[in-house]
């Protein structure tokens, strides 16, 4: 039986959207790869849809509209509701329980659900009160719906709520909710026609890829190089006279996209990779606008152009893996000039964020052309099979900012040792745990690395310890591989002789920060190093505000930095934490826009209480089995 994988690449910003896919299929003789025509998606959506596995389905903007809500206390702030999301299917159901908020004439939940389900899963949705005492919850209502049914809608989902006989509610309650693959974008867009047009270059560059590729596991097969050169070629050239009049962003694009494909089967390439294609493809519109005329970001695009066109040569495919060293430095130096390309487009129209660049970085040009010669060094590497430098070329801070964080010297600083996640997580995941959801790891990135002003600074991510833990692990060594982990704290695992509290959460988390960032770093010594007093402060606000708000007001952060924290709640009592979850809500705001914290906990009440309703936070439940359990009264 044949086993595929498909690709779909999907670049859509302000209306502009260029879709890149193509499938590859491996039969049962191991190596043998051809390539399939995508189906046509007009008439795939009109045909039956068979038994798939989906790997994460997000349900979110949950509201029951029901007039009056029903009355179970004596007094009207006794009264809680639950939502109740049961995901049936054959394998092991999972459910969310979780608590609502009351409107006027409604109940609303603003939490992000996830779930792994197949397209023929049903999903049972359960409203219940809880009068705030011992007794049991008691049904208001249910709704049931198939998954099939919730992915061919695209827009806000309604369906009336059938109540139960124990309530007395006047007229029909509706619950209404949004429901999507986790990650999914959307598929509008005005160059749509752009991404039809390119479908059978893209098509025919995989095949002449993978058949050149399956030269070196068959050697006696003729080696045809001419002809796949060829084929590859003609396939670039007619895929660029579809860019819309974009000759610089639009065929980089192209070939990342590509290259991520191929090199994540040829050269055992990470799925890391694919960060590079999205930073630039979520703001593709800006960038090829703001860098029009912007002849030095131009010239740096072609030499990343010239570096994908050197590996992804014919001559060199079949021997991909054995530089797997130096695709991997290519990636990452990827990663920061897109970081970089992104971000100067975006300073292109903000007066501010020009002025910092001004007065914190080297010359704009002296910097491209040093991001020009680490693609030129790597591409010699690459040719001469070279061992490369593991040093990347980054942005370079003005020498004075260098000079000062030189000095720094945070050792009287409180710090856990041992608590990154790289080094927690992994010790208490069992062995044979399952891997996270593809798409929600996806969606994730996609929240880390975007870069709107209007983005959640905090996600919140709550669910059983194993599933929370396996997903900050994948997370944490993601953006460790782009360089952007920033710092990564695990409450969880062995606990004996242990130093991590509450109290050196926001320390660690600094210096780690400052390890990262020159700005930073010196802007932190600037506040504590000649105030021992404020060093070795206990106090978690003040930790917070000036370990980590002050610090990163005026600093320029080359792309996004992520902060994990695995199990909050296991850092102390609910008296313990009050202090963090307090300056998480009233200060998380504050936090620049590159700089992203993602917390993951058990769903205790004050912490559900604590994050409710904050629109700086973005909160995610994930789908688990267990039996029905209220959360203990407030």
């Amino acid at each position: 039986m044949a086993r595929c994988a498909q690709w779909c690449k999907t670049l859509e910003s302000m209306g502009t959207k260029f879709q890149l896919e193509f499938k590859v299929s491996q039969t049962s003789t191991a190596g043998d790869f051809y390539v399939e025509k995508a189906a046509d998606p007009v008439v795939e959506k009109h045909n039956k849809l068979d038994t798939k596995k989906i790997d994460a389905l997000d349900i979110s903007a949950v509201i029951l509209d029901i007039d009056p809500i029903p009355k179970f206390g004596k007094l009207s702030w006794d009264d809680r509701f639950f939502l109740e999301i049961h995901a049936m299917d054959n394998g092991e159901p999972h459910k969310v329980i979780s608590q609502g908020q009351q409107g006027v004439k409604c109940l609303m939940w603003d939490t992000t659900f996830t779930f792994n389900v197949s397209q023929t899963s049903r999903l049972v949705f359960r409203v219940l009160g809880y009068d705030g005492k011992d007794s049991d919850p008691i049904p208001i209502g249910t709704t049931i719906f198939e998954v099939d049914e919730l992915l061919q809608q695209n827009s806000l989902i309604k369906r009336p709520f059938l109540s139960a006989t124990s309530v007395r509610i006047d007229g029909m309650p509706t619950l209404s909710f949004r429901a999507a693959q986790a990650g999914a974008m959307s598929s509008t867009g005005s160059s749509s026609l752009t991404a039809r047009r390119s479908l059978d270059s893209f098509t025919q560059l995989s095949a002449a890829v993978n058949r050149t590729a399956h030269l070196n596991v068959q050697p006696k097969q003729p080696r045809d190089h001419t002809q796949n050169k060829r084929i590859i070629e003609d396939a670039i050239s007619r895929a660029s006279k579809y860019n819309d009049g974009d000759e610089h962003l639009y065929p980089l694009l192209v070939k990342i996209g590509i290259f991520v494909s191929v090199a994540e089967r040829l050269a055992k390439l990470h799925p890391y990779a694919s960060i590079a294609y999205s930073i630039l493809a979520t703001r593709y519109e800006v960038i090829r606008q703001q860098i029009a005329r912007e002849n030095g970001v131009i010239r740096l695009m072609h030499t990343m152009q010239e570096t994908y066109d050197l590996i992804m040569a014919v001559d060199s495919l079949p021997y991909l893996y054995r530089r797997k060293n130096v695709i991997e430095a290519i990636v990452q130096q990827t990663i920061e000039c897109a970081f970089f390309i992104r971000d100067y487009a975006n300073t292109r129209g903000s007066c501010e964020s020009s002025r910092l660049i001004r007065n914190s970085v080297l010359n704009v040009e002296s910097q491209i052309k040093e991001f020009e010669n680490a693609f030129k060094d790597l591409q010699h590497s690459f040719q001469s099979h070279a061992a490369v430098s593991p040093q990347l070329t980054v942005l370079k801070i003005l020498e004075d900012v260098q000079d000062l964080g030189a000095k720094a010297d945070f050792r009287d600083m409180h710090y856990a040792i041992d608590a990154r996640c790289a080094a927690s997580c992994a010790v208490h995941l069992p062995a044979n745990s399952a891997a996270p959801p593809v798409d929600l790891i996806t969606s994730l990135q996609s929240w880390v690395i975007g870069d709107s002003k209007e983005s959640e600074r905090i996600c919140v991510l709550s669910g059983s310890v194993e599933s929370c833990s396996a997903i900050a692990l994948v997370v944490g060594e993601r953006f460790q591989f782009a360089s952007r982990l920033g710092s990564s704290y695990c409450f969880r695992g062995d606990r004996h002789n242990d130093t991590r509290s509450y109290t050196n959460l926001f320390p660690t988390i600094a210096r780690d920060l400052a390890d990262r960032n020159a700005q930073f770093k010196q802007n932190l010594w600037r506040a504590v190093g000649h105030n021992m007093s404020l060093r070795k402060t206990w106090v978690v606000k003040t930790q917070f505000e000036e370990f980590i708000l002050a610090p990163s007001r005026d600093v320029v952060w080359n792309g996004p930095y992520l902060v994990i924290i695995d199990g909050l709640e296991m850092g102390g009592d609910e008296a313990a934490r009050k202090e963090v979850l307090s300056v998480l809500v009233e200060k998380g705001a504050e936090l620049p826009r590159n700089l992203r914290f993602l917390i993951t906990c058990r769903l205790e009440d004050d912490i559900y209480k604590a994050f409710s309703g904050q629109s700086h936070i973005l909160r995610r439940q994930l789908g688990e089995s267990g039996s029905f359990a209220m959360p203990p009264d407030a």
